[in-house]
């Protein structure tokens, strides 16, 4: 599984709320697509996928909170590779 961690959102915030999911497990996405919705302390941010791949495993629920760093989304892949966008 690759895993696509939640990036910096910007000002160095810590953690943002998963407010809406755009995906399923098992879509198939492409690059720059929208995947989730996320508030931070700040505002609400959409976050696009960061390259073409399929959903394999979606890190929370709507109202979790995700430390920046910490894995949002797993692609299909052939083997665990950590992805920083």
């Amino acid at each position: 599984m690759k895993i696509f961690k939640l990036p910096d959102l910007g000002e160095g915030l810590p953690e943002a709320e998963i407010r809406e999911w755009h995906v399923q497990i098992g879509d198939t996405v492409t690059t720059d697509q929208l995947l989730v919705s996320v508030e931070t302390a700040k505002a609400l941010v959409d976050v696009p996928a960061p390259f073409d791949g399929e959903i394999e495993k979606l890190f929370g629920e709507p109202g979790d909170t995700i430390e920046t760093g910490k894995p949002l989304i797993g692609f299909i892949g052939e083997h665990q590779e950590d992805i920083d966008e």
